[in-house]
C-alpha cells in the first residue's frame, strides 16, 4: 500500500498538502513533487544541516529519509529552497567606463557578458558602437540567478563528486546552467526592446569548473591527483551548438583556465585589475566558494587557489542566505548591548549573506563576545545576555528577533557558523602567506590589495581586518574593493579581439601552485583560523 504523507508549513500550522507515494520514495522527492521543495546545500549528502524538518515529531534531515510508512511532516520555512532570481549584483564598478570596443562587424552590436560563480551566475547585456563611432560601450542592463548547480551541492567539490557517482549528472548540470543562461539573456533583450536575434555575442568567465560544465566537459580529473583540469583554452564556439537562442552566427567565447582550480574568472580579474602591470608587489583575492589569489611581483605572477567553503556566500550557515531583499548586510553592536542592522533593500530580515556575516563575527569579536580561538563568550555581567538563546544546550547569538524576521523565527548566529567562517578565512590566510613565501615578501611590502567577489563592495574594510579577512600589516589605503571583475573582466573581452588575446598571454605566463601539496599548508591553515589578539 502506498504510504500516505501530510505535508504541514511550520509558520502556518493550517497549510497541509498530502501525498501519496510508493515504498522507499526519497521524502526531498516527495515534498518537491508538493511544492515544498528542501534546500540540499550539501547535494543531499546529509552533512550540511539545512533540510532539518520533523517527521512524526522528530528532527530529522530531509534528504535522509525514506519514506516506508504513513507520516506527518513538518516543514520550517529556512529549510525551503527558495528560488533567488532577486540576487542583487553590483550593476557598476570602477571599470564601468573604460570599454571602448568597438563593433567588428559595422553598425551597433549587441553581447552578453556572464560570469558563471559557484553560487550565482550574473549577466550583463551591452552594446558597442559602430567602428566610426568615438562612443564607449553601452550597459543596457544586468541580471542574475542562484546557480540552479546547487541542488548538486553547494561547492565543487560535491558537483565533482556527483560526476563521478553518477556520470548522467554532467548532462543534467550543464542543461540547467544553458536553460538558466537561456532565461537571463530572454529576460535582457525583452527588457531592452531587442529580439533574441540581436545579440551576436556572449562572452564567459568562471571558475574551471562551472566552465567546464557549462561546454559539458567531464569536471572528474580536477578530483584526482594531480587535480589538473580536461581543458585550460576553450575554442569559440557556435551559439546554436549550445542551444543559445542568439543570432544563427552568434559566437560564444570563453575565458582561458590558468591550472586546477583557478579559473577563467581570476584570468578575467588580472585582466580587468589590470594587476599584471602594477609597480611593486600586488595581491588580487577573488572571494567566494572557492577563493582564488594572484600575486604580481616584478612581472611574474603566481596564482593559486584555496577551497575556501560557500560561508562567504551565505551556505552551510545556519540562517545563511545569498545578497538577496531582505539579506543582512551590516550589523553593528554597541556598548549598552543593542544591536542594529540593515538588510539589502530595506526588506525584513531573512537570513545572513556575507558582508553580513563579516561584520557579525567582527562585532561579537569587537565586543568579547567569541574569543581568539572562535568559541562564544557568555559572562553573567555582559549587557548582552538577552541576546543568547540557547538551543538543543548550545548558545545562538540572536542577531534579528522573531519580530524582525520574515522567516516567523529568530536569525540566530551558531557556533557552528563561527567554525565555518574560520574555516573560510584560514584558508585563504594559508593561501596568501605561502604565495608570499614563494617569492621572500612579507606582507609589509605590499602596495596594492585588490579583494574582487560579488559582494566585495559591501564589505567593511575594517571588519574584515578584525576577522583577519585582511592581512593586519597592509594599510587600508591599500585595500581596494573591486566589486565582480569576473564580470568586468567578460564584459572587456566581449567585443575586443586585443583584450581576448591579452588574456590568452596571461593564462599562458602565470606560475600555478597547488597549495594542498605544501607540506606546512596544513599546520598554517590551523594557525590562521585563530582570531588576532
Amino acid at each position: 500500500m502506498s504510504p500516505l504523507i501530510q505535508f504541514f508549513a511550520a509558520s502556518n500550522s493550517h497549510a497541509v498538502r498530502e501525498l501519496q507515494v510508493p515504498p522507499e520514495t526519497p521524502l526531498a522527492e516527495a515534498a518537491s513533487d508538493v511544492g515544498w521543495a528542501l534546500r540540499s546545500d550539501c547535494g543531499g549528502r546529509g552533512v550540511c544541516g539545512k533540510c532539518r524538518i520533523q517527521v512524526n515529531g522528530k528532527e530529522r534531515l530531509g534528504c535522509q529519509v525514506i519514506v516506508r510508512e504513513n507520516m506527518t511532516v513538518e516543514i520550517p520555512r529556512a529549510s525551503l529552497k527558495t528560488e533567488s532570481t532577486d540576487i542583487v549584483v553590483q550593476q557598476r564598478d570602477f571599470l564601468d567606463q573604460t570599454v571602448q570596443a568597438r563593433n567588428p562587424e559595422g553598425g551597433h552590436g549587441y553581447g552578453i557578458a556572464l560570469d558563471l560563480g559557484t553560487t550565482t551566475l550574473a549577466a550583463e547585456l551591452l552594446e558597442a558602437a559602430p567602428s566610426d563611432s568615438a562612443e564607449p560601450i553601452r550597459f543596457l542592463g544586468v541580471t542574475s540567478r542562484a546557480n540552479p548547480q546547487r541542488e548538486f551541492g553547494d561547492d565543487l567539490i560535491s558537483r565533482i563528486q556527483k560526476t563521478i557517482e553518477e556520470p548522467i549528472s554532467l548532462i543534467s548540470m550543464q542543461e540547467q546552467t544553458l536553460e538558466t543562461v537561456t532565461e537571463m539573456i530572454a529576460e535582457l533583450s525583452t527588457a531592452a526592446g531587442l529580439r533574441l536575434s540581436d545579440i551576436s555575442r556572449i562572452s564567459i568567465a568562471g571558475n574551471t569548473v562551472m566552465e567546464n560544465l557549462f561546454h559539458g566537459i567531464d569536471p572528474s580529473p580536477l578530483g584526482r591527483t594531480p587535480f589538473e583540469p580536461p581543458i585550460f583554452e576553450f575554442p569559440a564556439r557556435d551559439a546554436a551548438n549550445l542551444g543559445l537562442p542568439i543570432a544563427a552566427t552568434g559566437i560564444v567565447e570563453t575565458l582561458p583556465i590558468l591550472g586546477g582550480f583557478v579559473g577563467g574568472d581570476l584570468t578575467a580579474g588580472i585582466l580587468a585589475t589590470r594587476l599584471h602591470e602594477t609597480e611593486g608587489p600586488a595581491f588580487l583575492i577573488d572571494i567566494g566558494t572557492n577563493g582564488e589569489l594572484v600575486l604580481q611581483y616584478e612581472g611574474e605572477i603566481d596564482v593559486a587557489a584555496t577551497a575556501a567553503g560557500p560561508a562567504l556566500e551565505g551556505g552551510r550557515i545556519e540562517f545563511g542566505c545569498q545578497a538577496v531583499p531582505g539579506a543582512i548586510n551590516h550589523i553593528e553592536l554597541y556598548p549598552d548591548g543593542g544591536v542594529e542592522f540593515s538588510t539589502i533593500a530595506g526588506k525584513p530580515a531573512r537570513g545572513l549573506c556575507g558582508s553580513g556575516l563579516i561584520d557579525a563575527v567582527s562585532e561579537l569579536l569587537r565586543h568579547g563576545l567569541i574569543d581568539r580561538t572562535g568559541r562564544f563568550a557568555l559572562k553573567p555581567d555582559s549587557p548582552f545576555l538577552a541576546r543568547w538563546k540557547i538551543v538543543d544546550g548550545k548558545p545562538n547569538f540572536i542577531l534579528a528577533e522573531e519580530s524582525q524576521s520574515s522567516l516567523c523565527e529568530s536569525i540566530l548566529l551558531t557556533q557552528r557558523d563561527v567554525r565555518q567562517f574560520q574555516l573560510a578565512v584560514g584558508a585563504i590566510r594559508a593561501g596568501i602567506q605561502i604565495l608570499l613565501r614563494n617569492r621572500n615578501l612579507t606582507p609589509e611590502r605590499i602596495k596594492r590589495f585588490d579583494v574582487a567577489g560579488g559582494f566585495g563592495s559591501f564589505i567593511r574594510p575594517k571588519a574584515a581586518r578584525r576577522v583577519g579577512l585582511l592581512p593586519k600589516e597592509i594599510p587600508l589605503d591599500y585595500v581596494r574593493f573591486c566589486g565582480n571583475t569576473s564580470l568586468a573582466g567578460a564584459r572587456l573581452t566581449l567585443f575586443d579581439a586585443d583584450a581576448r588575446a591579452e588574456a590568452l598571454t596571461l593564462a599562458r605566463r602565470v606560475r600555478h601552485h597547488d597549495l594542498a601539496v605544501q607540506p606546512d599548508f596544513a599546520a598554517l591553515f590551523a594557525e590562521n583560523m585563530l582570531f588576532a589578539d
